[in-house]
């Protein structure tokens, strides 16, 4: 395993290791490197920085979006807060990715909204184009005045 001085002190890399998914002898898909990508998820949650913009040696930052992603989707983050609450700089450094991944979380859901809203609206004005007004002759102007004439006198009487 190549050194890498980061964020993660090695005292807190060694508590937190046994907790993460994707370990070698993990069955599924294991990560390449899972220090790395807790480094690069702390990159972007600590410096605010773009995931495009991440720094080479961590790695495709594509991959490093995705596994973040799907560990937010998997609520991993605020499963570990909650296993280091004893451990305050621990906590400190996890609640800001897991800051992070509610913020994605509610620009996905707000990005999706607007998707829905556009397509409900471009289906509603397409319908209504397709639909094309018919052109109401003398007869049943003077047919649907006397309908509603007698329908009216019709509700008085009874």
């Amino acid at each position: 395993m190549q050194k890498f001085n980061g964020v993660l002190q090695d005292a807190q890399w060694e508590k937190l290791e046994p907790l993460l998914v994707g370990r070698p002898g993990d069955s599924g898909m294991s990560g390449r490197d899972n220090r790395m990508f807790m480094e690069a998820v702390l990159w972007v949650a600590l410096k605010s920085g773009s995931w495009s913009n991440l720094s080479p040696e961590f790695g495709r930052w594509r991959t490093s979006y995705m596994r973040f992603r799907r560990w937010t989707k998997a609520d991993v983050w605020r499963r570990l807060c909650d296993s280091f609450a004893d451990d305050q700089e621990l906590l400190t450094l996890l609640s800001a990715i897991t800051q992070l991944g509610d913020e994605h979380t509610r620009q996905n859901t707000e990005r999706s909204i607007r998707r829905t809203n556009i397509k409900m609206y471009d289906r509603a004005l397409a319908s209504s184009r397709r639909v094309v007004p018919q052109q109401i002759s003398g007869d049943e102007h003077a047919s649907s005045w006397v309908w509603l004439v007698s329908n009216d006198a019709q509700k008085e009487m009874g």
